[in-house]
């Protein structure tokens, strides 16, 4: 794809412009049709038609089908790529307790998911260098499709991301590379283009591309798996702040319970809701003597991780149901203060806790949000949890990837004619 398909920015503006809006939609949506161009550039038809038809004559969009609008007159062509003829994007997610790396194609679907169940994230240089040789693993396995197919590749990153810098203020932010972006670094050692976000940030994103921006404009997404993260999108667009920070809904003061947060200050949401809450809660009263199926695997020294714990809620353990459900209303709570704040369309709830019953987790915030909000701004809130379950983070990665390219003007993404 040439540098005027991706940016929109050339000598002339109105070819760039017909020419990235395509692009753009083809990625969102597949295929298009020369009306549905016209409506979002505002472009005549005729402009539109001039434009796709030298598009089809080098090679970079084919005809799909053609399909009849009205009862009489020509039938309409629908427009869009050979998929194997484009470049595709990866995404890794970082988890607590799992490491996900994917591959999506140029319209974003999947190609490749593969989970790491036995990797564990720790703020060290030999965690950097398993994720690094973890990826590349990743891509010596794609049978069949040249590294060179790969136009970027964008990694989730938990805690405050500057996603414009590249540069990480919490995750791998070692002393002898503090004044070196962590993109440079990953793009140095793993030979590509790479692009770092906020994995909250991310999930957000995927779920809203992933079908939620054809029903909704505002949406806010809520990540509580090992912490607790929030990502914001308005008007269509995911909101990053100032510096790339914002979010951060887990590490607002809100309990005087004076427990360290592993931001370094006390009493944050994340400290009471959020999977290492619920560990931690777990832990102490299987230590005072209660009861758990989880009990033995504690005194064992095992680590119990939020997996393990819904397990234990779909086996019916009393006191891991009562955790999380404890979780839940307390979210509640504090999400009935973001409707008050926000006014979204939808609240979505995704994490490795979002995959309990709902009765058990998803009924208590609903609860919570009636008792809490105000009734006149929450009354028509839709609360759900993410569908695509464990696979939301990783495909966001893939997704984030994909957008950033495509912003690029440094490197243009080109298509094989």
């Amino acid at each position: 794809m040439a540098r005027e398909y991706t940016t929109g920015v050339s000598e002339r503006t109105v070819r760039g412009a017909v020419r990235s809006s395509i692009m753009q939609h083809i990625m969102q949506n597949g295929t298009f049709m020369v009306p549905e161009i016209a409506t979002a550039t505002g472009f005549s038809l005729t402009t539109i038609a001039k434009y796709v038809s030298e598009m089809l004559a080098a090679g970079q969009i084919i005809e799909m089908d053609r399909i009849c609008l009205h009862a009489k007159g020509r039938r309409t062509v629908r427009y869009g790529v050979q998929p194997e003829a484009c470049p595709c994007f990866m995404g890794v997610d970082m988890r607590a307790f799992e490491l996900n790396i994917g591959l999506v194609d140029f319209v974003g679907q999947p190609v490749r998911i593969e989970r790491y169940t036995d990797f564990r994230l720790e703020n060290t240089r030999g965690t950097l260098d398993e994720v690094c040789h973890r990826i590349q693993q990743f891509i010596s396995g794609l049978d069949g499709m040249a590294p060179e197919r790969i136009a970027g590749i964008n990694i989730n990153v938990p805690g405050r991301v500057n996603s414009r810098t590249g540069t990480s203020a919490t995750t791998f932010n070692f002393e002898e590379t503090v004044d070196t972006p962590l993109t440079d670094i990953l793009s140095e050692r793993l030979g590509m283009r790479v692009f770092i976000e906020n994995d909250t940030k991310a999930m957000a994103y995927g779920a809203y591309m992933s079908g939620f921006n054809k029903q909704y404009d505002d949406l806010l997404y809520i990540n509580i798996g090992w912490g607790l993260g929030l990502g914001i999108i308005i008007d269509g667009k995911l909101c990053h702040g100032k510096d790339g920070y914002s979010g951060e809904f887990g590490h607002i003061h809100m309990y005087n319970n004076n427990i360290l947060c592993h931001c370094g200050k006390t009493g944050c949401i994340e400290t009471e809701v959020s999977g290492r809450a619920i560990q931690r809660k777990l832990l102490e009263r299987i230590r005072s003597g209660e009861a758990s199926l989880l009990a033995s695997k504690v005194c064992r020294g095992e680590v119990v991780t939020t997996a393990d714990i819904i397990d234990a809620v779909e086996r019916e353990d009393p006191l891991c149901i009562e955790l999380v459900m404890q979780a839940g209303s307390e979210l509640g709570h504090h999400i009935a203060g973001l409707i008050n704040i926000f006014n979204p369309e939808v609240i979505v709830i995704g994490g490795n806790l979002a995959q309990a019953e709902p009765c058990y987790f998803l009924q208590p915030i609903e609860l919570a949000v009636r008792k809490y909000s105000l009734k006149l701004m929450s009354q028509n809130v839709s609360i759900i949890t993410h569908p695509s379950g464990a696979d939301a983070a990783v495909l966001g990665a893939c997704l984030i990837a994909r957008s950033r390219v495509a912003e690029s003007e440094a490197a243009p993404l080109r298509i094989k004619t």
